[in-house]
């Protein structure tokens, strides 16, 4: 690789090669609360409500309205700020802000205007969650993080990972997620010759439903992991959990069955499809009298939805294919969900990639293409920012739909706030924009509402720094014309304004360091969450994202932010990747680093640092990772960091930002 290196400082400097070593974990430090006046507005869509009959909670503390929907209470402190409302003239309705996005220029926090949806005849309210499993990693850790499910806790484990997520849910119609795994008491064992294989214990079925998930779609391609005593070890234990389920069986005909529930007055049906059979021998559909996930083909599922249709009942399709880590779906997958459609279904939801895809109104119903992950132990960082989707419908057409940002925190969804929210919005927009589909912003939510008027979002630019101009949506008031320049940069990091990396006890662990020890703190240059490093040793503080991002093309690069050291200190970024035909934990360990460049810092006080780089021409497309060496400082708090891939014009992917 060829890489030429400068800094802000115009140094180019030449290092010898050197390797990385494993990275430590380490958690964050408790920091106290603070009790801010809140402020904000909520307005009914869809019908009326007595708005002074609502239970309205800010942090769960009662909070006043009044008749024209003005709310005035307390928040408690720096973590995020949750608005929930409730009443039973309304669905229920939840916000999530970090206090960056609601503090303003004179210290009074607003939250961006609400919506809550009116109850009306035949309406209901349907919750989607992507992929879920609760194995792995969740019992044995890599990194030497640590165990978020132990034996001896194990259900109680399992429904703290769920707590985040639940207000969400919990007063749905109907909550649905794709159960992604075999459930069984044990592993089983005798596993077809797969590359991966997923087992959870079956307690998780019980978490799921006393947290208020009421369905699962089994099509998928984990769930005949362990063949047939996986699956009836599933089926039982999913039955014993009262949790409807379809998309899977002992034979053809039982995987191709809908769950046919009755939810507000109104006949639904739940179909469920995998889109390939697998290489796995046996694979993992349901053929004649073998068992498995039901085969998404485009006769059967042509054939399943015109059965319920004419048995007078209205299907939703769960579909899971298309290609991992992909930003569209493949051109087989499209053609199947639209053929679902024009066959009668109601709605389509989509999963398997890990990633969210865009949304489409097709003939007026509802495609969402790939929900991404929900409860689930990858670390890549790419799959960490997705969304829950919220649809209500009126009988079997659509009123509106609600997309959640939610961020893979600690492996468990939370609520994306600050820069997750705004990866995950900009790239749902983007992507449902090209098929012609808007999507607009409320409360922080992507919102479609087929008969509202809905306002295009506005993606405005401001200078950071010289140089810098860094893009986002205006929550407060998205549709504001700006002066919006063009943003030429994805982050890669999303989530370097560490606003987002604490929730609850939920801690973020895609930092690694060596030589010292992290801890998230509220002592930042902007919001209120940053990233505090402190040496153990004598030899430097080297931090890095724990793993590669997924292969980037882009030939220029750019990493920055905000560092306040303690006294003299010397910054030195270096780069590695992850060679061709190195496995990904190999290389974290010991594929070479290769130095950018340097830069000293004299005195204390916030300093921005910001190191370019360009990998040349022949640049291969590979995974990569910066580390930040830090020498001589004993402790230093970072904020704000970019990572940013800038000289890219790859159609739909999600720029957000600008270096001139």
């Amino acid at each position: 690789m060829r890489l030429v290196a400068s800094t802000a400082l115009a140094l180019a400097l030449a290092f010898g090669l050197g390797e990385a070593t494993p990275f430590h974990s380490s958690h964050a430090a408790a920091t106290p609360p603070m009790s801010h006046d809140v402020s904000g507005q909520l307005s009914i869509v869809g019908g009326t409500a007595d708005l002074t009959a609502l239970d309205v909670r800010i942090d769960g503390a009662p909070a006043q309205i009044t008749p024209d929907g003005r709310i005035r209470g307390i928040a408690r402190g720096a973590e995020p700020v949750q608005l929930t409302v409730r009443g039973p003239d309304i669905f229920d309705a939840t916000f999530t802000f970090a206090p960056s996005e609601i503090a303003g220029p004179d210290g009074r926090w607003t939250l961006p205007p609400v919506e809550a949806v009116a109850r009306a005849s035949g309406r209901v309210e349907f919750f989607f969650g992507g992929d879920v499993m609760m194995g792995r990693r969740f019992e044995r850790p890599i990194w030497n993080e640590r165990v978020l499910i132990r034996t001896d806790s194990r259900l109680t484990d399992m429904a703290r990972l769920l707590e985040p997520m639940q207000p969400y849910f919990a007063g749905a119609d109907l909550a649905s997620v794709n159960l992604e795994t075999v459930l069984a008491a044990r592993d089983l064992g005798d596993a077809p010759d797969k590359s991966v294989v997923f087992y959870t214990h079956r307690d998780a079925a019980r978490a799921l439903a006393d947290a208020g998930i009421d369905y699962v779609t089994l099509g998928n391609n984990h769930v005949y992991d362990y063949v047939e005593p996986g699956l009836a070890s599933t089926l039982a234990a999913l039955d014993a959990a009262n949790l409807r389920w379809s998309g899977a069986g002992h034979n053809e005909i039982e995987a191709a069955k809908a769950a046919r529930l009755d939810v507000g007055g109104h006949a639904w049906s739940m179909l469920g499809f995998v889109g390939w059979k697998g290489k796995a021998d046996p694979n993992q559909i349901a053929e004649g009298s073998k068992g498995g996930a039901a085969f998404g083909s485009d006769d059967a599922i042509e054939a399943a939805v015109r059965r319920e249709v004419k048995a007078g009942r209205s299907p939703i399709l769960q579909y899971h294919g298309s290609s991992e880590y992909s930003d569209r779906p493949t051109e087989i997958s499209e053609r199947r969900m639209k053929l679902a459609i024009d066959a009668g279904a109601a709605l389509i939801v989509s999963h398997h990639p890990h990633v969210s895809h865009g949304l489409e109104l097709y003939k007026g119903r509802l495609i969402a293409y790939s929900l991404g992950n929900f409860l689930f132990d990858q670390y890549f960082p790419e799959t960490q920012a997705t969304y829950a989707l919220k649809v209500w419908m009126d009988g079997d057409r659509l009123f509106r739909a609600e997309m959640i940002p939610i961020q893979l925190l600690d492996y468990r969804p939370v609520p994306a706030v600050a820069g997750m929210r705004q990866a995950v919005l900009r790239r749902i927009i983007d992507l449902s924009a090209e098929r012609g589909t808007r999507i607009g912003i409320i409360g922080g939510h992507g919102v479609i509402q087929p008969s509202a008027d809905m306002p295009a979002p506005q993606f405005c630019g401001a200078t950071i720094e010289e140089g810098l101009r860094a893009f986002a949506y205006d929550l407060q008031r998205p549709a504001t014309r700006c002066e919006s320049g063009a943003p030429a940069a994805r982050d890669l990091l999303m989530r370097g304004d560490f606003e987002a990396a604490r929730s609850g006890e939920a801690r973020d662990r895609s930092w690694g360091i060596e030589g010292g020890t992290i801890e998230f703190v509220s002592d930042a240059h902007r919001g209120s969450g940053a990233m505090a490093v402190a040496a153990t040793g004598n030899t430097p503080l080297t931090i890095a994202p724990k793993t590669f991002f997924r292969p980037v093309a882009e030939r220029r690069l750019s990493f920055g932010g905000w560092i306040r050291v303690e006294g003299p200190a010397t910054l030195q970024l270096l780069l590695q990747e992850q060679p061709k035909g190195m496995g990904r934990m190999r290389a974290v360990e010991s594929a070479p680093v290769t130095p950018v460049g340097t830069q000293q810092i004299s005195s204390q006080g916030w300093h921005y640092i910001r190191f370019d780089i360009d990998r040349g021409l022949d640049a291969a497309v590979l995974p990569l990772r910066p580390l930040l060496r830090i020498g001589k400082a004993r402790r230093a708090i970072l904020d704000d960091l970019l990572f940013l891939a800038w000289d890219s014009d790859a159609p739909g992917r999600a720029y957000d930002a600008s270096i001139r």
